[in-house]
């Protein structure tokens, strides 16, 4: 307890994984771990000390220098897609006073920006998505406008965020076409910008979808929408999907409007003691949507809330400790497996995570073994070459004093 109490980041954790297969250079091992907390959100505080190295159920001591926290180490290449609600209510102002079309690229502007400071291959699509109605033409998703990738702070990108910016949302929302066809696009196992060849040592790009919406899926066959997407997920496992809701909370519109509790979706409408279609964000839907691929949800009220948030998810994609170490029995073709413990100063273990395994398949010998081939070869090349010559020399100046 006094441990925790020392490092609170510590008593946060929940679980900890190994994330893909551990990377090895000769007898250079590195591996890569996520740490997670309540709500599967990112434990990001810890310290070296807070890890134990185990390789085939051995402790191995690793360097600080040879430990990086999720900011030091550079990220594993990232695609990310955001879809961005352009449904008519991101007209209105949020709790700041921005419209919430503002708000949104405001804070994709700062992600961008936080991203590109972060460093590595990080590549971004911003896809504005509607349903189009009797005034509005819509902001339809397909392969072209999901493919509009730009590196985080790319000039681009910010070209691109002025155009979006410019226009004006008059859509309605509908949140699950444009999510399927997200995850079908980066679902394409054949594209090799999303999965690498079996046996590279490439390592698997982390795939995402970040859903911000400030409304709801308002379809009369909404709930077998959804059960569509909860088996699309289970089929693209490796494809995160965060959802982050705009807007008020039902408490908060529950309190505006006088219901004396939280709003749903029977409250809305038109006249007293009903609540505006265009303010009702349907928070408990985005949540089940966050949490069928292991998701973050969150609420945000304006921009700087929805920074905030974002930055959470991103550190919940990229936010990977990392460790090297020599693997103490590097013998050509050995199998080993490799797990961390994260424990307490009194070494006690608290979330061990699962082991993964890895091979070596370059012949090194330990370095003692090297000194001794070493001492080995300059004796014999002293016994065998200097010695005979010296001994050869001395007989030589025998006979010539003997001549004498």
């Amino acid at each position: 307890m006094l441990a925790c109490f020392s490092n609170p980041s510590l008593a946060q954790v929940k679980n900890a994984e190994i994330i893909g297969a551990p990377t090895v250079n000769e007898d250079r091992v590195t591996i890569r771990i996520k740490v997670k907390g309540k709500e599967d959100k990112p434990v990001m505080g810890l310290l070296d000390t807070d890890f134990r190295l185990l390789v085939d159920n051995k402790e191995v001591k690793f360097k600080p220098k040879d430990w990086k926290n999720p900011e030091q180490s550079i990220p594993p290449p990232a695609w990310i897609i955001v879809l961005l609600d352009f449904s008519g209510s991101m007209r209105q102002p949020d709790s700041r006073g921005k419209t919430k079309l503002e708000g949104a690229i405001s804070a994709i502007r700062e992600f961008s920006q936080v991203l590109a400071e972060r460093g590595g291959n990080t590549q971004l699509a911003i896809v504005p998505f509607g349903t189009p109605g009797d005034k509005c033409e819509g902001y339809v998703v397909n392969n072209d406008t999901l493919d509009k990738f730009f590196p985080a702070g790319d000039f681009k990108l910010e070209n691109h965020l002025n155009y979006l910016s410019g226009l004006t949302p008059c859509a309605s929302t509908n949140l699950y076409e444009p999510l399927t066809k997200a995850l079908r696009f980066l679902g394409n196992t054949e594209d090799r910008r999303f999965y690498v060849p079996e046996g590279s040592q490439e390592p698997q790009p982390r795939l995402s979808v970040i859903l911000l919406s400030d409304g709801y899926h308002n379809a009369v066959n909404e709930e077998q929408d959804f059960r569509n997407l909860e088996r699309l997920l289970r089929i693209n496992e490796g494809i995160i999907v965060h959802s982050l809701g705009y807007g008020l909370t039902p408490e908060q519109l529950g309190a505006k409007y006088k219901l004396t509790r939280a709003a749903t979706r029977k409250d809305l409408g038109k006249g007293a003691g009903k609540v505006p279609e265009e303010e009702f964000v349907d928070r408990d839907r985005l949540k089940q949507i966050a949490n069928l691929s292991g998701g973050i949800n969150e609420f945000s009220g304006n921009a700087q809330a929805i920074a905030s948030n974002l930055k959470l998810f991103l550190d919940a994609l990229l936010g990977e400790y990392e460790i090297s170490y020599t693997e103490p029995n590097p013998e050509r073709g050995s199998k080993h497996k490799v797990y961390v413990e994260l424990t307490s100063s009194g070494n006690n273990a608290v979330v061990k995570s699962e082991p993964k395994p890895y091979s070596i398949f370059w012949f090194t010998l330990p370095p003692q073994v090297r000194h001794i081939m070493l001492l080995c070869v300059l004796l014999i090349l002293g016994l065998g070459g200097v010695l005979p010559f010296w001994l050869w020399g001395k007989r030589l100046k025998e006979q010539a004093l003997e001549d004498y």
